[in-house]
């Protein structure tokens, strides 16, 4: 017998306890105080959407879909998502035997609860488990770091400027709104059928491209150029990062919020919260698929030049004479031709020319004994003879044609393809050559006054700018 402290009665034991799991099965609508309460349970039972991990199959899941048929005749929930554990980088179940657990405070503390809402989101597919990674968390903090610095950029942009209700969109405003409303729809798709591990990267994607292409592009004219470009720049900025905002909120709503707060005040905003907007809506007439497909051959283009910098070690600063693409598809001809300007802004280009193929290359080709070997076995040796004997024009027709060049070797048909051959070119000295996915791109490395001095004065600018910064000054001062 247990007397009570407070009113000195004997304590009695509740005679009949039902299973906890009942609790946990009923709790659909005891959690919306029925049946006391009716309307509630009218107007929000079913549940549209249930989540909780892989072990909870025969639990919850289970508990939830019984009681609500033995007692409604009807499910609970319509859908449900299920995640996997999370396990060490190894794929080990953490434990503290083992000493590879991690706790969620030493995440949080470092990196914030957003990052590892938007690593955990991201990280795995439905009911698997997640491998933690310290260097993939860092890479999602460097990202919202960039979100960051976009609306710092954004207020920065604004000051002198009047943001406009409509402004003369270029080709750059149009790609970077265009991929605004392809990500909207992508990801409201990607919402409605619950394929939420794959909604961060969709995200992610669209303000990376804002920060890391179409900053890059407008960079000059937000700076320096007319009143009207200015505003054609902070219309496109506004509008792109405030739906994104909306579109991440569900993925990381503190940082979302703290961002919306900040413009709030700025813009003179009505809303009080980032999660009281209305979601975006995609609108299609906006969306240019053809545009964005343009655009990845032309950030192509500019990777493959930026490559050859490195090959011939000068910095994106230094202004080159020309590039020269070499290609035979038509699209990308086509692309290249339309995104030239962008092209030549963001590779640091004077020139840029496309060509089928450029004269004074010449391709030599040789087999690889070591690849040849392993396939073919005692034939090698016969197949490099008869391949020796071959036209090279003949056999890189075939190639880029067919995929294959066929040999007849004792009668037997052996192919050819591009992962058996070595192939190097003989350039003309000014000349270097960088990977292309469609062809090849050549860049002149001749380097004239005239780029030489353009180069000192652009490094000349960023040592300003460095000073600047370093003085607590803004691009207006």
């Amino acid at each position: 017998m247990i007397k009570c402290k407070k009113c000195n009665e004997t304590m009695k034991r509740v005679p009949d306890i039902l299973d906890v799991w009942v609790d946990a099965g009923t709790t659909s609508w005891t959690c919306l105080d029925y049946p006391q309460n009716e309307k509630n349970f009218k107007e929000l039972w079913p549940a549209d959407f249930i989540l909780e991990g892989k072990d909870q199959i025969r639990g919850w899941f289970n508990l939830l879909f019984v009681a609500s048929m033995v007692s409604m005749n009807k499910p609970s929930y319509k859908s449900v998502y299920m995640h996997g554990f999370i396990n060490d980088a190894q794929g080990r179940k953490m434990s503290k035997s083992l000493g590879n657990y991690i706790l969620p405070n030493e995440v949080i503390e470092k990196y914030g609860a957003d990052t590892l809402r938007y690593y955990a989101i991201g990280g795995a597919n439905p009911g698997l488990d997640l491998n933690y990674n310290f260097e993939d968390m860092k890479i999602k903090y460097r990202n919202l770091v960039v979100l960051w610095n976009l609306h710092k950029l954004l207020i920065d942009m604004s000051k002198g400027v009047e943001k406009p209700e409509n402004a003369a969109l270029k080709i750059e405003e149009d790609y970077i709104i265009s991929k605004l409303h392809s990500t909207i729809q992508k990801t409201t798709e990607l919402f409605d059928n619950h394929q939420l591990n794959e909604i961060p990267l969709a995200v992610e994607d669209l303000f990376l491209e804002l920060s890391r292409t179409y900053i890059q592009i407008v960079r000059d004219k937000s700076a320096t150029g007319l009143i009207q470009e200015k505003q054609a720049v902070l219309y496109a900025m506004y509008h792109v990062l405030m739906d994104s905002l909306k579109l991440f909120a569900p993925v990381c709503p503190f940082i979302t919020e703290q961002i919306y707060q900040n413009l709030k005040e700025h813009f003179n905003l009505k809303e009080e919260s980032i999660h009281l907007l209305e979601w975006p809506k995609a609108d299609v007439k906006k969306i240019n698929k053809e545009l964005e497909q343009d655009m990845e051959i032309a950030k192509n283009t500019v990777q493959s030049i930026l490559s050859a910098r490195d090959k011939m070690q000068r910095g994106i600063r230094w202004p080159l004479k020309q590039a020269i693409v070499e290609t035979k598809d038509k699209n990308v001809m086509k692309a290249v031709e339309k995104l030239s300007k962008i092209i030549k802004t963001m590779a640091a280009v004077k020139e840029i020319s496309i060509v089928e193929e450029l004269p004074g290359v010449k391709p030599t080709i040789k087999l690889d004994y070591a690849k040849l070997k392993p396939e073919f076995g005692q034939l090698a040796p016969k197949i490099i003879a008869n391949f020796a004997m071959e036209s090279t024009e003949t056999i890189m027709r075939h190639i880029d044609q067919d995929g294959t060049h066929t040999l007849n070797i004792d009668g037997d048909k052996v192919e050819i393809t591009k992962d058996h051959l070595m192939i190097e070119k003989q350039l003309p000295t000014n000349l270097v050559e960088a990977e292309f996915k469609f062809g090849a791109v050549y860049v002149d490395k001749e380097l004239t006054p005239e780029l030489e001095a353009e180069g000192y004065s652009r490094e000349l600018m960023r040592k300003l700018q460095s000073l600047r910064k370093k003085a607590g000054l803004g691009k207006q001062d």
